[in-house]
């Protein structure tokens, strides 16, 4: 299959399902898990380790806006078990992603920095998760901590930035 046709087919999917765990969250719960952590050993042995550390810094990023009181979760936890398997599925994509795409790491990470604050704008629309602070704070706040993270990450898979 051509390279940018799998790169768009996994897009697709990708909306599809962060669009199914925004809307259903726990109710889906183990579907999410499960398909996130197949997903994940799909990728190479070699590679899955940089989305493991991705998924984890994700999530420890999340659970930081959270306790510092930035955004709030539907629920009871700091950090949803829903969220965590949602970072794992993005971690999953975007390590396979930066692995076949030809684009350098600069645009990569300058999509991640603006996608990943749109994403949680389109979730706080949804009722996933509620910005304590008024849209335009959250979002200058989680636009750096976007694109520090994706920085850290291309320069961890070796991608020239």
């Amino acid at each position: 299959m051509r390279r940018y046709v799998q790169v768009f087919l996994m897009a697709i999917a990708f909306d599809l399902y962060w669009t199914l765990v925004v809307l259903f969250r726990e109710r889906g719960l183990v579907v999410w898990l499960a398909l996130a952590i197949l997903a994940c050993l799909m990728l190479p042995p070699a590679h899955r380790i940089f989305a493991i550390l991705l998924a984890a810094a994700g999530s420890l990023l999340d659970a930081l806006w959270a306790a510092t009181g930035l955004i709030a979760f539907a629920g009871d936890s700091l950090m949803p078990l829903w969220m965590v398997a949602l970072w794992l599925m993005f971690a999953t994509v975007w390590t396979r992603l930066t692995c076949t795409t030809t684009l350098p790491g600069w645009i990569l990470t300058l999509l991640a920095t603006v996608g990943g604050p749109v994403a949680y704008l389109i979730g706080e629309r949804l009722g996933a998760i509620t910005f304590l602070e008024p849209g335009f704070i959250v979002v200058s706040w989680m636009a750096p901590g976007w694109l520090v993270l994706m920085l850290f990450f291309h320069l961890l898979m070796g991608r020239q930035q």
